[in-house]
């Protein structure tokens, strides 16, 4: 009891600290909000988005914007640390490794989540998405999406974090392993979004709030992000030590 106490009081501090850093230097929210924008931007030059490209290139454009922005959110993960030389007082803190870890995949789940829906308005206007209660599901994906993400990102961020090529290299790590959890969440959103489409007498079909055909790939990306989390808390001492 008294330990999972001490785990939660670090991870909270640790979590904080990072909040706070990033509230004073906004050195990974701007450029992750710009880096979706441009291009979600270019696929609006690129393609004639008009209502039927919601349904056919609407979730593949969303979640490559993501992931992409994603990256370079989690190139930052450790920068602060390794910036001022005090990773390896930060490893000898009294807080676990695992408190280190939850700490900087909350804030790196709390980043992405916070680009979505800065984003999605841009993304709204530009493919025509109109508002309504089928969106509510979509939240669900894009949270469990961003889970996926944050998960197996931080760790691969700590394993690259001493490399002189991290930039190159963490996408290398991070994009296979990411591709089936990725392959679901377009899925998903594809299914919210053709949720969306107007029916034959132009209103919004919304009559079942959560689609059936959703259940599976939400299921799938929950279990994948508790997974990954859980190896990742297994795996995460002996990343730091090499």
């Amino acid at each position: 009891m008294l330990r999972g106490i001490q785990m939660i009081k670090g991870v909270v501090t640790i979590l904080w600290k990072d909040l706070l850093v990033e509230w004073r230097s906004r050195e990974r929210l701007g450029p992750m909000v710009v880096f979706v924008f441009l291009i979600i931007l270019v696929f609006n030059f690129s393609f004639a988005l008009g209502g039927s490209a919601l349904h056919e290139i609407g979730a593949g454009v969303l979640w490559s914007a993501f992931v992409f922005a994603g990256l370079f959110g989690l190139n930052h993960t450790f920068a602060a640390e390794l910036d001022n030389n005090c990773l390896d007082a930060l490893m000898l803190a009294p807080v676990s490794h695992s408190s280190l870890y939850l700490a900087k995949m909350l804030g790196n789940l709390l980043f992405l989540l916070v680009v979505e829906l800065l984003s999605l308005p841009f993304f709204s206007l530009f493919f025509n998405l109109s508002p309504g209660l089928y969106l509510v599901p979509l939240v669900a994906v894009l949270t469990l999406g961003a889970a996926c993400l944050a998960s197996v990102g931080t760790l691969f961020a700590a394993m690259s974090s001493n490399s002189r090529l991290r930039e190159f290299l963490l996408p290398l790590l991070v994009l296979p392993m990411i591709y089936p959890a990725l392959i679901w969440a377009v899925k998903a959103t594809a299914i919210v979004f053709e949720h969306s489409r107007p029916s034959a007498t132009g209103a919004l079909a919304t009559a079942a709030f959560w689609p059936g055909s959703l259940t599976e790939p939400v299921s799938f990306l929950l279990v994948y992000s508790i997974v990954f989390t859980t190896l990742a808390l297994m795996l995460f001492d002996q990343v730091l030590e090499d």
